[in-house]
């Protein structure tokens, strides 16, 4: 007897050992065997949560509120929370208060934005931010009920009667609209291919407006742009409108008399346009620089007459043998500094390369002569009195005519 009691509290001892933690962990949870993760929020509004209150993490029972109590540093409520140990909750995630079950009871639930870590630790806080609080069902139910409140009975009572009236005599319709109902889906159906097809389309054509909602935007701009171009010049195209048949008469009947012509003017356009092209730089450069001239040209022009000033030189030039390049070659060339002009008798010869320097660095590097030509300076050249010079003797003329004889 005393053998089966001592085996039956062996047994008893064994069951204990396996059943008790297994109650207590049921009872209390994990944290009843290890150290709770301990974390806080704070919120501007607690939102009616209490101690106890569960806590989850994708859904999961993770932990509890520990408690709610008024921070005075933080102006708002501070929610401490106590997770079971080993929980890993990334550091950025996110609690919301909101609803566990349809009826009514609140719970945390944490929505993570990472899958990693770090992760919380104790005395770390949660963010918990307002504008991710879903709106709660005492607020909804107020809204509800404001909205309730604003809808005037009579108003619906007349629409329903309104309704009443207005489908009033058209059962037949009503139902002969139902009987055909089953028309058109059977028609749909059949034309399902073509429509799936028509509605692929469409969607592509709207994708690839939507890529070019820029240039399209730009063209109406353009286009808008055109249509105030054209109502501002509204006179100009009423008269080119009442003038242009006549116009055009005219060249038609030019054209039908030199019509045999026009063949060979093209031929010859052929030979022409290549030279042209070649030397655009240099037209471009004389449509900008012919009427420069003409201005200035026109300053010499006093009443009905134009003022002509000589200016003559006398003497040799110097020239360089330089390679021509292509007619259109507008590539950058490298200049030779080596060119200088022989220096001659009784010419002061002016540049840079002829300034006066020591010790002869004027000519330094200068290696390459101009061949002079031109005739040579005379030995006693003719002068050309300026006109103020001319004045002068002809005034002293006049005093020697009319001096005492």
């Amino acid at each position: 007897m005393r053998r089966l009691v001592l085996v039956q509290l062996i047994l008893f001892g064994l069951v204990s050992v396996v059943v008790i933690p297994f109650g207590v962990d049921y009872v209390i949870g994990p944290q009843a065997f290890g150290t709770p993760v301990r974390v806080y929020s704070v919120m501007t509004d607690a939102r009616g949560l209490t101690a106890g209150t569960a806590v989850t993490y994708r859904g999961v029972a993770v932990g509890k509120v520990a408690g709610v109590r008024l921070d005075p540093d933080v102006h708002g409520a501070r929610v401490d929370y106590e997770l079971d140990p080993g929980t890993r909750i990334p550091v950025d995630s996110v609690a919301k208060v909101g609803m566990g079950t349809a009826a009514g009871i609140q719970n945390v639930d944490i929505y993570p934005n990472t899958s990693s870590g770090p992760y919380l630790r104790d005395g770390d806080q949660l963010a918990a931010p307002d504008a991710e609080q879903p709106v709660q069902m005492g607020e909804l139910m107020t809204q509800a009920s404001h909205l309730m409140s604003g809808i005037d009975p009579q108003a619906v009572s007349d629409l329903g009667t309104e309704l009443g009236a207005s489908f009033d005599g058209l059962g037949p319709a009503m139902a002969g609209l139902i009987d055909q109902g089953d028309t058109l889906t059977a028609t749909l159906d059949e034309q399902a291919p073509a429509l799936t097809s028509l509605l692929g389309r469409t969607a592509r054509l709207v994708t690839t407006m939507a890529r070019q909602s820029g240039a399209f935007v730009r063209g109406m701009g353009a286009a808008r742009n055109f249509t105030e171009q054209l109502d501002s010049n509204a006179p100009v195209l009423v008269y080119l409108a009442d003038t242009s048949p006549a116009a055009l008469g005219r060249a038609q009947d030019l054209f039908d008399r030199y019509h045999d012509t026009f063949g060979a003017v093209l031929a010859n356009l052929v030979t022409v346009v290549p030279i042209v092209a070649d030397r655009d730089a240099s037209l471009s450069a004389g449509l900008v620089d012919i009427p420069r001239g003409l201005g200035k040209l026109e300053s010499i022009v006093t009443g009905d007459r134009a003022n002509f000033t000589l200016v003559a030189t006398q003497g040799q030039v110097c020239n360089y043998d330089t390679l021509r390049r292509a007619v259109g070659d507008e590539s950058p060339t490298q200049p030779n500094l080596t060119y200088y002009c022989p220096p001659g008798k009784n010419i002061a010869q002016r540049g840079s390369r002829n300034a006066p320097r020591p010790n002869d660095l004027g000519l330094q590097n200068a290696t390459t002569p101009g061949t002079p030509i031109g005739p040579p300076v005379v030995a006693d050249p003719i002068l050309i009195p300026t006109g103020a010079q001319a004045l002068d003797q002809w005034t002293k003329l006049l005093e020697d005519l009319d001096g005492p004889r």
